[in-house]
């Protein structure tokens, strides 16, 4: 008993501290996780007030983007641009991808096999065509404004495997879901043309917006991840990322979309709505540019200093990614290889 405790006093300021960033777990969390609070309103106060405050950001950053890129983000949650680089440039950074080889994680989604390589300062001295795409000021600007925290976002190359020879595991990406309870961006520059052979992105526009409706379906939900022992449902996703059903999501008024897309397209969108990874209808490949710009939504400012501000995160990310590959590698549920991509 004084273990137990001990053990929550010393957790304590770490609770805390979670309540006012991005911390999201329900089930590692007792503050955010406590069914008195949220039967008070604790999820949608959090809700409202990072919507807000992000609102707020992007007017503050709107001169970084044309009026009407605004517009299409700010109605619909997601930006597509097709022919993104010119094919010159386009070509020499899909063969620098497909041709790379050093560390790679990998690791089984459903039957997807998907290897990823965190893109460093020192990946890119060795990857110019890469190099060049991130300095690119386009996608710069845009990607500094989406995520409203005028930053250029952490960068992946990610190559899927679809219906790979592997001992298939849950897939988290295949449902209807969004990734945590406020605003943040992710971007996918795609190599490959995507199509229902390869997993089209699913994205359901419109839902990343504030209305009653899913204020209500995210009251009912916050109660729901609250529930202990017994009457937690094994299947459900108790880390704040919320799956949304076909009947929840028709009763909100949502319709989803597939992005059927060539080669060479960007594709930002705000994740807080409903997203997933479509079913792959044969063995096929699929690599993207993967980015992803998440912070501390109750911050009400952005930073002055784009670029110190993004080798300091990079770096913070890096070393957080070591920590959670010495427990994948233990557990099995990743693999580290130095190679190159399966195509």
């Amino acid at each position: 008993m004084n273990t137990k405790f001990y053990k929550k006093f010393y957790l304590l300021p770490k609770w805390l501290l979670e309540l006012f960033s991005w911390g999201k777990s329900f089930k590692n969390n007792p503050i955010i996780g406590s069914y008195w609070l949220n039967r008070c309103g604790l999820h949608i106060v959090r809700i409202v007030l990072a919507h807000g405050l992000f609102r707020f950001r992007l007017l503050l950053l709107s001169p970084l983007v044309p009026a009407e890129d605004r517009r299409h983000f700010r109605i619909y949650g997601f930006i597509l641009k097709r022919n993104f680089l010119p094919d010159a440039d386009f070509n020499k950074l899909a063969r620098e991808l497909h041709s790379y080889e050093g560390d790679v994680r990998e690791f089984v989604e459903g039957t997807t096999l998907t290897q990823r390589v965190f893109i460093t300062g020192a990946e890119r001295e060795q990857m110019p065509a890469m190099r060049s795409l991130i300095g690119h000021p386009r996608l710069d600007r845009l990607m500094r404004y989406c995520s409203s925290k005028n930053r250029r976002p952490l960068y992946y190359v990610e190559n899927l495997c679809n219906h790979a020879n592997v001992v298939p595991r849950p897939d988290p990406q295949r449902d209807l879901h969004a990734d945590t309870f406020h605003p943040c961006v992710k971007g996918w520059l795609y190599l490959d043309d995507t199509d229902d052979s390869n997993g089209p992105f699913v994205y359901v526009p419109g839902s990343h917006c504030l209305s009653l409706r899913r204020l209500k379906w995210e009251y009912r939900q916050s109660l729901e991840a609250c529930k202990r022992g017994d009457a937690r449902d094994p299947a459900r996703y108790w880390d704040g990322s919320f799956r949304v059903s076909a009947k929840d999501l028709q009763e909100m008024g949502f319709q989803p979309k597939v992005f059927h897309v060539p080669a060479n397209t960007l594709l930002v969108a705000n994740v807080y709505g409903f997203h997933r990874r479509g079913e792959a209808t044969e063995k096929s490949h699929r690599m993207t540019v993967w980015m992803q710009a998440r912070d501390n939504p109750f911050n009400p400012l952005f930073t002055l200093w784009p670029e110190s501000t993004a080798r300091a995160f990079e770096w913070g990310w890096a070393k957080v990614l070591q920590r959670l590959d010495r427990t994948k590698l233990a557990s099995g549920e990743q693999r580290n290889f130095g190679g190159r991509f399966t195509r």
